[in-house]
């Protein structure tokens, strides 16, 4: 196992390679996610005269913030990155000096499109042209396909926080059929129905669940936008397109979810991140 430091010497440690960076950017996630966020700002900071050539995780999303609380260092122009997580669904975002919060569960939601998931399948498998694969995947389909039963398993969660101030995220796997191919409708709702006796046990009413549950109908409409964020891609989408490109393409790649995040990045919708450039161009000439 590598050493590992504390967040205090990690937040530090960017003075050491602050020449290389235009601004010091500080992430969610793990040392192994550094590569993934790289590469996704070099796509989105091309023709910016922005260079990063090193981000910075923090660990968790509260630890992320309490840096970014803390940080009073003027002499660096900076950016906090987090997730925008179950809470886009019930509060505003915090709004701290130097703090971004994305408007997706997970960084990871803007990965998910039709390109770059058949870009992935038809790097991996090197043996059907593109347009096979597209045609063989579906993706537009697929996607349609999970909008309804994971948008309601995602509102429930988020009520879940709302009402109790904690909840299990589990995984997509948790929800799939006895082959692991199609989510199994059943164990979603029997999930949800779990979600709303275990609020009216703690003395929550129908008609108190119920009202959430239309507030957030209201705002996230059933579609494809909704699904982009306010579903976890990282523990769901994109596990389950794994299962899936697996499956189609007659292949079983055992990579890490590192691998599979990273290989989408050359091909995500770059316009679905236009908010976090301009504001790391704001930033930058701050």
């Amino acid at each position: 196992m590598g050493i590992e430091f504390s967040t205090e010497v990690r937040q530090a440690a960017t003075v050491f390679t602050q020449y290389r960076n235009t601004i010091d950017i500080y992430t969610e996630d793990k040392e192994e996610d550094k590569i993934f966020y790289v590469r996704l700002l070099e796509r989105l900071l091309v023709g910016t005269n922005i260079h990063i050539k090193d981000v910075y995780p923090l660990g968790c999303r509260n630890t992320v913030i309490s840096c970014c609380q803390k940080d009073t260092d003027a002499k660096r122009r900076k950016l906090y990155i987090v997730d925008g997580d179950i809470y886009l669904q019930f509060r505003d975002k915090e709004k701290y000096d130097g703090l971004y919060v994305l408007d997706a569960y997970c960084i990871e939601n803007f990965m998910i499109c039709e390109e770059s998931l058949c870009d992935l399948a038809f790097r991996l498998d090197g043996r059907k042209p593109f347009e096979e694969v597209k045609q063989l995947l579906n993706i537009p389909q697929v996607l349609n396909s999970l909008v309804h039963p994971l948008t309601d398993l995602f509102f429930y969660y988020s009520i879940q926080m709302e009402l109790y101030g904690q909840y299990e995220i589990l995984h997509i796997d948790a929800y799939l059929d006895d082959k692991r191919e199609n989510i199994d409708n059943t164990k979603i709702e029997n999930k949800i129905a779990d979600i709303r006796s275990g609020l009216k046990s703690y003395g929550k009413e129908d008609n108190e669940i119920d009202l959430l549950l239309e507030q957030r109908k209201e705002r996230f409409p059933y579609n494809l936008e909704t699904l982009l964020t306010v579903v976890s891609a990282k523990n769901y989408i994109i596990p389950y397109f794994r299962h899936l490109i697996n499956k189609k393409m007659e292949y079983n790649i055992r990579i890490p979810n590192e691998s599979w995040k990273f290989n989408l990045v050359d091909k995500y919708e770059i316009e679905r991140l236009n908010c976090l450039k301009e504001e790391i161009i704001r930033v930058s000439q701050s």
